[in-house]
């Protein structure tokens, strides 16, 4: 997403009030992604429907539907979409631009295959006692959104935010405003077209964006990817970040002291899906810190830094440009802390306020508080790894998000044996200790950067 950051500074050179308010509102929605809008546009359709004296149970079985689409798309498609970002990467820096286009339709067409059949066997094995439509619609959406995660890694590198930010906007508000009439028409059937249509849109219409963007000649697979070097440790950092984010969740869907059947197979917690969700909207200003500061910032500095040595800069040099990224990197972790602990503070100072307003019941109220939290950890866990992967240190990453996974599936089993009092604090605690490995690791990493770099790479 650098590139956006560079393009929303220019709107901060104006030294305005709007200007900013411009810039940090457009970092906000683009670094939110899918993944957020989703979330959000959900929430908001169920508020609208159920305002609307649209059945409480059929909202629920479509935000239910929707938010195992998400994940399940999410954990089947974060094996590759690292592979995917650091295979395009390499091209962009060999300046094979004109290949790029064949890269991500080849990426595009396996991961919609596979999503398929995936979505065929999982209806077959699953789903059979479920009508035939809502398979349809479940299967449709799923590989949708395979192909909508993949786009996004390459619309988010797009420099046209303006076109991005429009298309998200058009594509969820289709959700929402046809949701609302093919809701109450169809029920649960109406709910899932309209996410499949807003799927659609965004997917189309990202697939212009970057096709406009990265012009250049079909070519045949064999030619495309031969001699690529394939990154297995990146296929694990994805497995284990994504099944890591959505450990506690299943465990909290699958334990029955804690969930119930809504539809088909699919389970929920409504005393944990409804915190946890509502806690991840509280990230968005944190994400617009995370786009200016670790995704621009940090990018010139450590591009100044390899600069220097494939000039053949002198020591002294070397020094400067290397204490340039490390300061980058300590402003921007530090500057995301402050304004996640702002946002974590007024969550927690107004939570009763937040709760009523939205027409939430008070028992929410401290499993919130501790998800909060979680949330805000994770954006820094999130923020580790993004200078990890400048670095190229992929042992690192895996070791860190191995860490997140084992302690999240550890300590929300403890938190579920313990009883209520302790929900949510073992996706909080996990992330905590993460960052404080990844903190520590990543201060020696930094110093040794130039052992790392002339020695370790050799």
């Amino acid at each position: 997403m650098a590139g956006i950051g560079f393009e929303l500074r220019r709107i901060l050179k104006r030294r305005t009030y709007l200007s900013l308010l411009q810039a940090y509102s457009f970092a906000g929605l683009v670094s939110s992604g899918p993944w957020l809008l989703s979330i959000f546009g959900i929430l908001l359709l169920g508020f609208l429907a159920v305002d609307q004296n649209t059945h409480n149970t059929t909202v629920i079985e479509f935000q239910v539907s929707v938010t195992y689409l998400i994940m399940s798309s999410l954990i089947l498609t974060g094996p590759v979409q690292l592979v995917f970002t650091r295979y395009v990467a390499d091209l962009l820096f060999a300046h094979e631009k004109r290949k790029v286009i064949s890269v991500i339709l080849i990426m595009l067409a396996g991961v919609c295959f596979v999503g398929s059949i995936f979505a065929v066997v999982m209806a077959y094995l699953f789903f059979s006692d479920t009508p035939i439509i809502y398979q349809f619609f479940m299967g449709t959406g799923f590989v949708e959104l395979c192909g909508v995660w993949i786009l996004t890694i390459m619309g988010t590198s797009l420099k046209d935010y303006k076109a991005l930010v429009i298309w998200y906007l058009i594509a969820y508000s289709t959700i929402v405003l046809s949701g609302l009439y093919l809701g109450a028409k169809f029920g649960i059937y109406g709910y899932l077209l309209a996410f499949d249509i807003g799927q659609a849109i965004l997917l189309l219409s990202l697939g212009a964006m970057i096709i406009r963007q990265f012009p250049g000649v079909l070519l045949y697979p064999k030619k495309v990817l031969l001699n690529t070097r394939f990154f297995g440790s990146l296929v694990l950092v994805g497995l284990f970040f994504n099944a890591a984010v959505w450990a506690d969740k299943l465990l909290f869907w699958f334990t029955s002291d804690t969930s119930g059947l809504v539809i088909g197979p699919l389970r929920a917690s409504p005393i944990y899906d409804v915190p946890i969700f509502l806690s991840y909207l509280l990230i968005v200003p944190g994400l617009a810190i995370f786009l200016f500061r670790l995704e621009t910032d940090f990018v010139e500095s450590y591009d100044a830094y390899n600069e220097a040595i494939i000039s053949g800069g002198s020591y002294s040099e070397l020094s400067i440009a290397k204490q340039g990224m490390i300061n980058a990197t300590r402003t921007g972790l530090w500057d995301i802390a402050k304004i996640q602990g702002l946002t974590v503070i007024f969550a927690i100072a107004f939570t009763p306020q937040i709760l009523d307003l939205l027409g939430y019941p008070l028992s929410y109220a401290r499993i919130f508080q501790f998800d909060v939290v979680g949330v805000s950890l994770q954006l820094l866990f999130m923020s580790i790894l993004n200078v990890y992967f400048y670095m190229d240190l992929r042992r690192r990453s895996i070791f860190l998000t191995f860490i997140f996974l084992s302690g999240n599936i550890t300590f929300t089993w403890l938190s579920l044996q313990a009883g209520p009092f302790f929900y949510g604090m073992g996706f909080m605690f996990s992330l905590f200790i993460a960052d404080i490995a990844g903190l520590l690791l990543l201060k020696k990493d930094l110093q040794d950067i130039d052992f790392i770099t002339f020695v370790k790479s050799q």
